[in-house]
């Protein structure tokens, strides 16, 4: 367990901290939380209680479309479920997200290591929420060969969960990034020519 995490009481409490002061207009039902923090219902249940006790979330109700089977079908119904939303009230709501967002959660040699699961990868760039920039068209560029698209799905999944944003992000291979050069993509364009950071660099992007 990290510094931050040890602060604030475990990873799961520092992770859902970060959604809710970083996404101020978030609604997030049950569902939405399990999956964003890879938890159990139980875990999530037991922290927004705390976070409401804390004055931090309120909790509120809204409809979802479920699939439930009956027999061997699936039958569409609206629920009512319940969800969280931070409460502007929190005295030291402001504070707290300002902390948040100059403290980064993910080392960005471990950023590096978690994508090169996902295939042979020769480029990461990040710019936008890793770097203060939320108006830039990306968060992430990668340039990588045999990049399985599910396991680079999950792997962002996971950093988006310790960052507590949804992330931006376009994986090109080696070819289609000389090409896009060759071409003055205006993708690569928006990546390079605005404030960003080098993660990795084995094709030469920082030339």
């Amino acid at each position: 367990m990290d510094t931050l995490s040890l602060l604030f009481g475990s990873t799961l409490r520092l992770k859902m901290l970060r959604l809710f002061l970083l996404n101020p207009e978030g609604i997030f039902d049950i569902d939405n939380l399990t999956t964003k923090m890879s938890v159990k219902a139980r875990a999530i249940e037991t922290e927004t209680a705390f976070l409401k006790k804390l004055g931090l979330v309120k909790s509120s109700k809204v409809m979802k479309r479920v699939e439930i089977k009956k027999g061997k079908k699936l039958i569409a119904k609206k629920v009512r479920m319940s969800a969280w939303t931070l409460d502007e009230r929190f005295k030291y709501r402001d504070a707290l997200s300002d902390f948040l967002t100059r403290i980064h959660p993910v080392e960005h040699k471990a950023i590096v290591k978690r994508l090169e699961r996902a295939g042979r990868i020769k480029a990461v760039v990040v710019s936008g929420i890793f770097t203060g920039q939320p108006e830039s068209r990306l968060d992430m560029f990668v340039v990588g060969d045999n990049v399985k698209n599910s396991s680079m799905d999950r792997i962002v999944r996971g950093i988006e969960s310790d960052m507590g944003k949804d992330i931006r992000y376009v994986v090109v291979s080696g070819p289609d990034y000389a090409y896009r050069v060759s071409m003055n993509d205006k993708l690569v364009r928006d990546v390079i020519d605005f404030p960003h950071t080098i993660l990795l660099d084995k094709i030469g992007i920082s030339r």
